[in-house]
């Protein structure tokens, strides 16, 4: 959804934050259905790191305004999310080389699953917000 220009960045930050909240709920799903697969190795992936990593642009060419009523320029790699996935600690409870601790994973998804419940809820009232104020604050 083109956010770009209204108003502040908080939406495309709000959205980066849904994007790998996602993500990250997957790849803990796939940790847990995989709890008992023999020598399967834990995945984990670093949400905190990627939101804050500074915005960077891999572009030569720079936009400018031309008139100071013109929308401000956003960098449109901001929602680009680039990842790696680290491995989990490589500690075995057991004796078949998995290393999924499902405390730890449960944890991580109790975690995960509120913080993107927070995003949505603060995503949501900004569109509220924006609504009411189209509506000419009613």
């Amino acid at each position: 959804m083109p956010t770009d220009g209204i108003f502040d960045r908080t939406i495309s930050l709000l959205e980066r934050s849904l994007n790998l909240r996602s993500l990250n709920q997957r790849v803990l799903a796939s940790n847990i259905a995989n709890m008992d697969t023999p020598n399967y190795k834990a995945v984990e992936l670093i949400v905190a790191e990627e939101m804050n990593r500074k915005e960077e642009s891999n572009s030569g060419i720079s936009l400018v305004r031309t008139h100071v009523n013109h929308l401000p320029i956003k960098n449109k790699a901001m929602n680009t999310v680039k990842l790696k996935a680290a491995k989990a600690p490589d500690f075995s409870i057991r004796g078949d080389g998995n290393t999924v601790d499902i405390d730890r994973t449960m944890g991580r998804l109790a975690k995960n699953t509120l913080l993107f419940n927070a995003a949505t809820q603060l995503i949501s009232n900004k569109f509220k917000g924006l609504k009411n104020a189209m509506k000419g604050g009613n």
